[in-house]
């Protein structure tokens, strides 16, 4: 019965463990969406002089969000993110090999030589 518990936990935890995967994907697809609409936005801003009259008349200060200035800082935000999400990852597990590397030279070394009896 209590393996029967097991089983059932172990497998709840494994489908939370896929659905919170699924909803990091969805979270890092829809901050490229809006990267490419603020890069779409701003585009169109330094293209189109009407847009950028509308934007200095209703936006005010907050007009030079929309020369690419926005789409870039949100670049960067992401890139901080992703960057900073898995650089620990990686640094832990660069560490750890190397641990496993040290420790099989190590004992490597200390291996005793068979010589057999009957030299």
């Amino acid at each position: 019965m209590l393996v029967a518990m097991a089983k059932r936990v172990s497998m709840a935890s494994l489908r939370e463990e896929q659905v919170a995967r699924r909803a990091g994907i969805l979270v890092w697809f829809q901050s490229l969406v809006i990267l490419l609409l603020l890069i779409w936005i701003s585009e169109d801003y330094n293209n189109n002089q009407y847009f950028q009259g509308w934007a200095s008349q209703y936006l005010g200060g907050f007009a030079f969000l929309l020369n690419g200035s926005g789409a870039a800082f949100y670049a960067g935000i992401m890139v901080s993110i992703l960057v900073f999400r898995t650089l620990p990852n990686t640094l832990a597990e660069r560490a750890r090999r190397r641990r496993q590397q040290a420790l099989g030279q190590k004992l490597r070394r200390e291996e005793p030589v068979l010589v057999s009896p009957e030299t």
